[in-house]
């Protein structure tokens, strides 16, 4: 069954006196249960498409469907019953939460908010999801800045996932992250993945990032997808000349470590 689909979606920003095509006629589809990795450098309109996906910004042409709905023209009070079966996990984890207040208010505000769980019922079970995640029950009595970037994104996920999503967008969510807490990160999404059987598009810039999480792929340049399939395949005989430069930048950087 398709999660999603996107169908000749299109967004343009006017700057000065030109025109940005961030997102430029793309089509694809995702099934149920899938991982798709988006990859693409900075400015290829990655995460402006994950936005529009989520209708969090709006298209300027194109059609959106989620489990089969066309949801391109549905109003703020149409999709806020969607809200809670797509989520997003956004780069920066200290701009996700609301600094003024400790983290265990804002993921139980947003709990009690969609009626996840009875009231009562609430911190038992956000409690029992920060476990899930290895961090101790004691940081939702925390404020954003006594956290570390690494606790904080658990946090973030910990907000997304309380909401019992089947769609979730990861922008970016380890690329400001150290290369051992990328790993448990992404080890950390696969086991969500598997227990909660979720649909996934993770957005990075680093195809090897990638290949960690993700079964398939798009490769995003100038606003269009240039490439897409089985991410192994692609990896090891991209077509694309562009491909080729992002599996190429991602064994430099691999080999420079190495030496």
């Amino acid at each position: 069954m398709e999660k999603i689909r996107v169908r000749n979606l299109k967004k343009y920003f006017k700057v000065g006196g030109g025109l940005i095509k961030a997102v430029d006629g793309v089509d694809f589809s995702i099934n149920e249960g899938e991982v798709y990795a988006l990859v693409g450098e900075s400015g290829s309109g990655k995460s402006t498409l994950g936005k529009l996906i989520l209708k969090l910004i709006e298209p300027d042409e194109g059609e959106i469907f989620f489990n089969g709905i066309n949801i391109t023209r549905f109003s703020k009070e149409q999709m806020r019953p969607l809200r809670r079966k797509m989520q997003m996990i956004f780069q920066d984890p200290f701009t996700t939460f609301n600094p003024i207040y400790k983290i265990g208010n804002q993921i139980f505000e947003s709990v009690k908010f969609h009626k996840v769980v009875e009231h009562s019922f609430v911190e038992d079970y956000v409690v029992q999801l920060m476990r899930f995640v290895a961090l101790h029950p004691d940081i939702l009595k925390k404020y954003p800045s006594q956290l570390s970037g690494g606790q904080l994104q658990r946090c973030a996920i910990v907000r997304a996932i309380s909401l019992k999503p089947e769609f979730l967008i990861c922008d970016e969510i380890v690329s400001a992250l150290d290369v051992s807490i990328q790993v448990q990160i992404i080890e950390l999404l696969k086991a969500l993945k598997s227990e909660l059987n979720l649909t996934v598009l993770f957005i990075t810039h680093d195809i090897g990032v990638a290949r960690r999480i993700a079964d398939k792929v798009f490769v995003m340049r100038a606003g269009k997808i240039v490439e897409s399939g089985i991410i192994e395949k692609i990896f090891y005989n991209p077509e694309h000349e562009y491909t080729k430069r992002l599996i190429s930048s991602v064994l430099s950087i691999k080999t420079q470590g190495e030496n």
